[in-house]
């Protein structure tokens, strides 16, 4: 047993490291002669402030901020108001009510998009923070990459400790199963992507009907990304990290609740692509405590095999400090998938932000 474990790990080890091998970098800023940066808020007193203080010196003559003011019941009107003042260069969207069978976030977007007519569309988070030159940056590499959509997965501060351990995962996930050379692979089953942040091409979104094409998508990014693909346009990851952050979560059960909304949904609901993934990372898990049962050189070199693939991937996603938590972090992903599996088949609904999904 304890070959399988060192096998396996190397196998983990060497995949991730050549893997990552294949991310593109973010270009040298380009300035777009027309660019709409579209922003859904919902309930972000908290990011309102930090948000704009970071778009601020990131914006350029073409761009324009779109900021739709998604009916909050906390004072997020009220801030973005204060916050901009006079400032033509945002324009603030009322809120419209939540027709039957959209999901919150699609139907933010689909109506901010509606509102604007550049030529390139920037989805953001409104926890999302950029540094001053991320925009052309993001822009300049979709222009190298020769794709109509762009993504990635952005580095990501972890206050809390299930944050810690759950936040981090995202970049894990794609490291050890997105083949990265074929990111740009016209299939569906190649998507990747994150919603915090994504830059489309006008003339493409509304070719592929935009958010519009899938209303009652809860991992609207993966949805999106897909219907691109489907309709043969090219879409690319990359690493973002170094220009852009976001703090997703505040306390733990945000970090829990956040990520059972969206961990079964990402896998399209198949019990089959869970169930790999539960054997998976469960095989992972297993390395430190059959190590503290069975100590043998192949399972100290099992782990140290591991800790080397996290510790490329944290290298990458700039974060630090959490490497050494990962069979934990494992451990409590494959608790998550679990939890987000059962609640699927037995058809419970799921709750975010004050809107219940079934």
């Amino acid at each position: 047993m304890s070959w399988f474990f060192l096998f396996f790990a190397l196998a983990v080890c060497l995949y991730t490291w050549i893997n990552l091998a294949f991310l593109p970098r973010l270009t040298a800023p380009v300035q777009p002669d027309s660019l709409a940066i579209c922003i859904p808020l919902r309930n972000e007193e908290r990011n309102v402030r930090k948000l704009l203080d970071a778009l601020e010196p990131a914006l350029t003559p073409g761009m324009h901020v779109y900021l739709y003011e998604d009916r909050s019941t906390d004072r997020t009107r009220e801030l973005l108001l204060d916050r901009i003042g006079q400032d033509d260069r945002f324009t603030v969207i009322d809120g419209l009510p939540l027709p039957a069978g959209w999901a919150g976030k699609v139907h933010a977007c689909h109506q901010l998009a509606k509102r604007t007519t550049e030529d390139y569309l920037l989805f953001l988070d409104a926890d999302v923070t950029l540094t001053p030159d991320a925009i052309c940056r993001l822009y300049g590499t979709l222009r190298t990459e020769r794709a109509v959509f762009l993504s990635g997965f952005p580095s990501f501060p972890v206050p809390t400790f299930l944050g810690k351990c759950l936040i981090p995962m995202q970049h894990v996930l794609i490291a050890q199963h997105l083949p990265i050379p074929f990111r740009k692979v016209k299939h569906p089953a190649f998507a990747a992507a994150n919603g915090m942040v994504v830059l489309v091409e006008r003339r493409a979104y509304d070719q592929v009907g935009g958010h519009e094409s899938i209303q009652s998508a809860l991992v609207d990014d993966l949805e999106l990304c897909r219907t691109f693909k489907k309709n043969g346009w090219t879409t690319t990851l990359v690493e973002v990290a170094p220009a852009v952050s976001c703090d997703m979560y505040a306390t733990n059960e945000e970090v829990w609740q956040g990520f059972l909304k969206n961990v079964f949904r990402g896998m399209n609901d198949s019990y089959i692509v869970g169930s790999y993934f539960l054997l998976f990372y469960l095989v992972q898990a297993s390395v430190l405590p059959y190590l503290i049962l069975h100590p043998s050189w192949q399972m100290g070199g099992a782990l140290i095999l591991l800790y080397l693939a996290r510790f490329r991937i944290d290298r990458a996603a700039r974060i630090r400090h959490v490497w050494w938590l990962h069979p934990l972090a494992v451990f409590l992903y494959v608790i998550l998938l679990a939890s987000a599996m059962i609640r699927s088949f037995r058809k419970r609904e799921i709750t975010w932000k004050g809107r219940t999904y079934s």
